[in-house]
């Protein structure tokens, strides 16, 4: 135990020691970290204040407008943003940038026509009709969110993550901040949810673009030679085929429950889940997709190095992600309810319950999401794309159940974090395997810490509370 804890020890201040190395893992994901703490501390002040402005049935209308446009916003880029980083020289990456910008532009003003003429979108998918007017800003969401995420995988290519640790913080406490603004003005009005994102994504985009000028935006300017943008766009045909697929479908899948619980009619129930979720997402974000990007550049580079490499990098930071996620996941799903109630109001208790229930989903969401950039790096796309296919399939299977058999939007919920839960442990375990590491033995410490974790937790709610667990409701 002694020699373990010295372990553990030794490898924190020798990150702390790499940290100060201009280009380091350690100091590129110190970058990332850095912007995702910050943004979840905002989330975590400033969320309390947004939720009781707004309320659950406000929260129903932005959940389902948001969910749209992240989907299509994923659609009208092919995951080619995801490709930056892997042409070896400018030239090819000049055309693979040009070539992405005019998709995205020109996939967007394609889709624009669907959202300006809503009455017949309305009578294809009535349950849209909550969103009223507000789907005429589908198009420009999606446009933001699509060109957010290419300019991050710009920052991305040119190691300029302190770019994006301002950006994105900035734009998080932004967008709580108009909220908050715009809900206290109209009284918690629907539409301050939305208007907050468009006004804020828009600052964002505008904020990369002075940001990225010293690492060749201007490019965008032209030329446009589409014999060479097509060729860029062939050479990396895989992303379209194999990576905007898994990624979409990785998406949609954890978006589910929101459609389901709209065609149940329970708007308020699809608020607590947009809220929950969205929490869930902090220590997510913090300790996962923080270190994403920085793996995924990382990986890359391992890739030349040799299997070994790879193997060494992908275990030291599966290892991290337990240690990292392991209280805060299952802290939630034996406090959750009794935290959003005291921290956002009765009215949010549910949401608590929800985020209860997914809570030992997103542990193992946590330690396999972060490595998935490892499908692309190994070339094996293929494998990714069966899996999230997989997920999808079984995800459908459950809202479906929940809304047509079980009727219950707890029972929906439910179901879908039972079967999650299997299926991230399943991706855990493919990664793993794929980097080279053996895969088994770090599955099941995971597996054993987590168990311990809720017995010690669901005590303490049973001395504090007088039950073991959250009650469904």
């Amino acid at each position: 135990m002694r020699d373990r804890f010295r372990g553990i020890v030794g490898r924190f201040w020798a990150d702390v020691k790499a940290a100060r190395q201009r280009g380091s893992f350690a100091r590129n994901a110190l970058f990332t970290f850095s912007d995702a703490l910050v943004n979840v501390l905002a989330q975590l002040i400033l969320t309390p204040l947004v939720a009781r402005l707004y309320g659950p049935e406000p929260y129903g209308v932005y959940g389902l407008f948001i969910t749209i446009a992240t989907n299509l916003s994923l659609i009208v880029g092919l995951a080619y943003p995801n490709a930056l980083v892997l042409p070896r020289d400018e030239d090819g990456f000049q055309r693979l940038a040009r070539a992405t910008f005019a998709l995205i532009v020109g996939m967007t003003l394609l889709i624009t026509p669907l959202f300006m003429w809503h009455e017949a979108l309305f009578r294809i998918a009535p349950a849209l009709r909550v969103m009223g007017h507000w789907t005429y800003a589908i198009p420009l969401m999606v446009l933001l969110l699509a060109l957010v995420q290419y300019f991050n995988a710009w920052a991305a290519r040119a190691k300029a993550f302190s770019l994006n640790a301002k950006i994105g913080p900035a734009a998080n406490v932004g967008l709580r901040a108009v909220n908050l603004a715009v809900g206290t003005a109209t009284q918690g009005a629907t539409w301050g949810l939305i208007a907050g994102e468009l006004v804020v994504r828009t600052a964002s985009v505008g904020a990369f673009l002075v940001g990225l000028k010293r690492h060749g935006i201007r490019l965008l300017r032209g030329p446009y030679d589409m014999g060479a943008m097509k060729a860029a766009l062939r050479e990396h045909r895989s992303h379209p085929l194999f990576v905007f697929p898994s990624r979409w479908l990785a998406l949609f899948s954890t978006q589910l429950p929101v459609f389901g619980l709209i065609t149940l009619g329970d708007t308020r129930a699809a608020g607590q889940f947009t809220l929950g979720s969205g929490l869930l997402l902090m220590p997510l974000r913090l300790f996962g997709y923080s270190l994403a990007g920085v793996f995924y550049q990382k990986a890359a580079e391992a890739r030349d190095a040799g299997p070994q490499a790879v193997a060494s990098i992908t275990a030291r930071l599966h290892a991290r992600l337990v240690m990292l996620g392991l209280l805060p996941f299952t802290f939630i799903t034996f406090f959750g309810d009794a935290v959003f109630a005291l921290v956002l109001g009765e009215a949010w208790t549910l949401a608590g319950t929800y985020t209860a229930l997914m809570g030992v989903f997103y542990f193992f969401r946590l330690l396999s999401e972060p490595l998935v950039t490892l499908f692309s790096v190994l070339g094996k796309e293929r494998k990714m794309l069966g899996f999230y296919a997989t997920a999808m399939a079984v995800n459908l299977a459950a809202v479906l159940v929940g809304t047509h058999v079980l009727r219950s939007a707890g029972g929906m919920i439910a179901l879908f974090a039972a079967c999650n839960t299997v299926l991230y442990l399943d991706l855990s375990v493919r990664l793993l395997r794929l980097a080279g590491c053996e895969p088994w033995r770090p599955t099941v410490r995971a597996i054993g810490l987590t168990i311990a974790a809720c017995a010690l937790f669901a005590g303490a709610r049973y001395l504090v509370l007088g039950t073991f667990a959250p009650a469904l409701q």
